[in-house]
């Protein structure tokens, strides 16, 4: 029964791996299993689809090109929709990971969805940057009394009245 239960993982995992997305170049023959390789790539697709709730947003789209033999190690975004290449001194699953992962991310980011979550970074930023002393100079300072309300502050700060029918004063923010 076990044996049967082997049998039938291998047999899963090596028909997910046929459309397998991970091209190897290794031009000095070091030492690296493509099965592993693959099993790496194509497990780590398929967390963080489901952990960014995108449900084969990556499969058949996003690709890698794994070089072996490079130093520095590094990786590139080599198209505009986030495929890349992980250059690598020596096969390690664990760096093979993360920097596959991150480039997932990355692809699932494409340029409209870049574009439009840049656009909400500028408008809060906007919202919430400090304002230097030249755009105060340029824009003047907001007045928090309106000019229509000057007889009421006058009336209020006046001693000889006892009572002041003031409606309240919105305060008012720069344009």
């Amino acid at each position: 029964m076990l044996v049967l239960h082997r049998t039938t993982a291998l047999l899963l995992l090596g028909s997910s791996l046929v459309g397998a997305q991970v091209v190897i170049e290794n031009p000095k023959h070091l030492e690296v299993s493509e099965q592993q390789v693959q099993a790496v790539f194509l497990t780590t697709v398929r967390v963080v689809e489901k952990e960014f709730h995108s449900q084969s947003a990556l499969e058949n789209t996003f690709r890698l090109r794994l070089v072996l033999g490079e130093k520095p190690e590094r990786f590139t975004i080599d198209d505009p929709s986030g495929n890349g290449t992980v250059y690598m001194e020596r096969w390690s699953e664990g760096k093979f990971a993360v920097t596959a992962m991150r480039l997932s991310i990355q692809h699932l980011l494409v340029p409209e969805r870049q574009k439009r979550m840049l656009e909400e970074i500028a408008r809060r930023t906007h919202e919430i940057a400090p304002v230097t002393a030249s755009q105060l100079r340029e824009e003047g300072v907001p007045s928090v009394i309106p000019e229509s309300h000057d007889n009421c502050v006058r009336t209020m700060t006046n001693a000889a009245v006892h009572s002041v029918n003031c409606r309240p004063v919105p305060i008012m923010g720069r344009p």
